[in-house]
């Protein structure tokens, strides 16, 4: 007698990985070579901590970086702004990080929250060369509460217009956290609505829980529930039918492993989402900016 460890669930799994592109941010990390048996992230350079949301799944509150370059630029094709707090808290250190950069001539993606910027930062940020925006959002526009009880801030209508305004000047990347239970909906609807604003990728992120913000979050969501492939997986997919034109993804270092899984593996696997905070491998280099 065969047995066969499959069912329908294990193709359609294996069909979502298999149509799942990398996002253009991960493309030159050493995260997507599975040879690399340490990959370090792009080199960041951190500008400040200190941030105007207070976001209960954030690890940045959680630790201490000093604001400096952490990474070798010239052996690397990108750099991020940053990793750590709000970047635009000090939007002339921004602007010097990005001449400095481009000055190496290296593709520049700025991380940041999208509240603190306007149309002026932008068109200034573009005649930098500001090659990419990422721009946190994990709720849509029919419940701001959500991104309130997220971020404890009142800026969601802020925020969306900023992406607009990023999606018609740079590549825009918004970054969503997952969180099962809770969000799904507003994750769905979310892509819908960037489908229309012409934003080019949503990175969809698995919630990671530390000691320090497990109380927190254990308030919105049953951690044992977190981790799970198939859940990720299966809710890309539907964003994906929300947001044809978009590139709907996950993070790239995830996304090359999974691709090397066949579906049954797909629908039982479960990452750590319970971690110590992480912090920077990377060297690190005192900056002037």
């Amino acid at each position: 007698m065969k047995i066969v460890l499959r069912n329908d669930i294990c193709e359609k799994l294996e069909n979502i990985v298999k149509d799942l592109r990398v996002t253009n941010h991960c493309i030159g990390c050493e995260g997507l070579d599975l040879n690399n048996k340490d990959p370090h992230h792009h080199p960041s350079i951190e500008i400040t901590q200190k941030c105007n949301h207070n976001c209960i799944f954030c690890y940045s509150k959680l630790t201490e970086v000093k604001a400096g370059l952490y990474g070798d630029i010239k052996e690397n094709k990108a750099v991020t702004i940053s990793q750590y707090g709000e970047p635009l808290t000090y939007p002339e250190k921004v602007k010097k990080a990005v001449k400095y950069v481009k000055s190496h001539g290296k593709r520049c993606d700025l991380q940041t929250n999208g509240s603190l910027l306007n149309e002026n930062l932008i068109n200034e940020l573009k005649e930098l060369g500001l090659d990419m925006v990422m721009i946190s959002l994990s709720s849509d526009s029919k419940n701001p509460e959500k991104h309130f009880k997220l971020s404890n801030n009142d800026n969601y209508d802020k925020i969306f217009e900023n992406i607009k305004l990023c999606a018609k000047n740079f590549h825009t990347i918004v970054r969503s956290i997952y969180i099962p239970n809770y969000n799904e909906q507003e994750l769905i609807n979310l892509a819908k609505e960037m489908e229309k604003i012409g934003v080019h990728e949503i990175m969809l992120h698995q919630l990671i829980v530390h000691d320090s913000n497990a109380s927190e979050l254990k308030e919105i969501t049953n951690i044992d529930d977190i981790g799970y492939v198939k859940d990720l997986l299966i809710l890309v997919d539907k964003m994906k039918k929300e947001a044809p034109t978009v590139n709907v993804t996950i993070k790239g270092c995830l996304l090359v492993y999974l691709k090397d899984m066949d579906g049954f593996v797909l629908n039982n696997i479960k990452t750590d989402c319970i971690s110590e905070v992480p912090s920077i491998k990377r060297e690190y280099i005192e900056l002037n900016l």
